[in-house]
C-alpha cells in the first residue's frame, strides 16, 4: 500500500462497492475510458463484486478535509490465460478532477509495480482513444508505445471512434555475476 498525506493506493475491499459504482457511472470519468456507461447496479455487482480469476484491482482514495475517504480512481489488471499468461490488459478510470494528477500517476505506478515485481508479467496492454494524444503522451512516460490502430473501435459521444492499442514490455534486470 502506497500512502502520503492525502492519497492512498490499496486493494479493493468489499465495502468499496457503493463508491466504485459512483465512479463507474460518472459520465465524465468514463468519457476517456472504454468502459460502457449506464451500467445497472445489478450488472455492476455481477462484474465488479466478484472479479474473474486473474483480475487485480487497485483503488486510489483521497482523504477529504472532513477526514472522510473518497475513491478517486481504480485500475484493473486482467492477466490473460493460457499461452498469454505473461500479458495483462490494464484499465484505468479516474474522476475528472484526479486525471493527470498525483492520484492517477500513483495508481498507474502501483499497477505497473504489481505487474512487474509481483506477477512477473512481461507485457501490459491498454486501449486509449486516438482522438486524445495527451493520453498517449501520459502513458509514454511509463514506457507504453503504440502498437496498433483499431478503426471504429467503439462508439464515443454518438460516433464511431478509433482507438490505439498501447503496450509496455518489462525486461528483467540482469543479476550481477560473481
Amino acid at each position: 500500500m502506497a500512502q502520503d498525506s492525502t492519497i492512498t493506493i490499496r486493494a479493493q475491499r468489499t465495502d468499496d462497492q457503493d463508491e466504485l459504482f459512483l465512479l463507474l457511472t460518472n459520465e465524465a470519468a468514463l468519457l476517456d475510458s472504454v468502459e460502457i456507461p449506464y451500467m445497472t447496479e445489478e450488472s455492476f455487482r455481477d462484474r465488479f463484486g466478484n472479479p474473474p480469476t486473474g483480475t487485480h484491482v487497485l483503488i486510489a482514495e483521497s482523504v477529504l478535509p472532513s477526514a472522510r475517504r473518497r475513491i478517486i480512481g481504480a485500475s484493473w489488471l486482467q492477466v490473460y490465460t493460457n499461452r498469454m499468461r505473461h500479458t495483462a490488459r490494464l484499465t484505468l478510470v479516474c474522476l475528472p478532477q484526479a486525471r493527470r494528477g498525483d492520484g492517477e500517476r500513483r495508481l498507474l505506478e502501483a499497477a505497473l509495480a504489481l505487474a512487474d515485481e509481483w506477477l512477473g508479467l512481461r507485457r501490459v496492454e491498454l486501449v486509449i482513444f486516438a482522438s486524445d494524444p495527451a493520453d498517449e503522451t501520459f502513458y509514454a512516460q511509463f514506457g507504453f508505445e503504440r502498437e496498433a490502430v483499431m478503426r471504429r473501435y467503439a462508439v464515443r459521444q454518438g460516433a464511431y471512434a478509433d482507438a490505439w492499442l498501447l503496450a509496455r514490455r518489462y525486461v528483467l534486470k540482469q543479476e550481477a555475476q560473481p
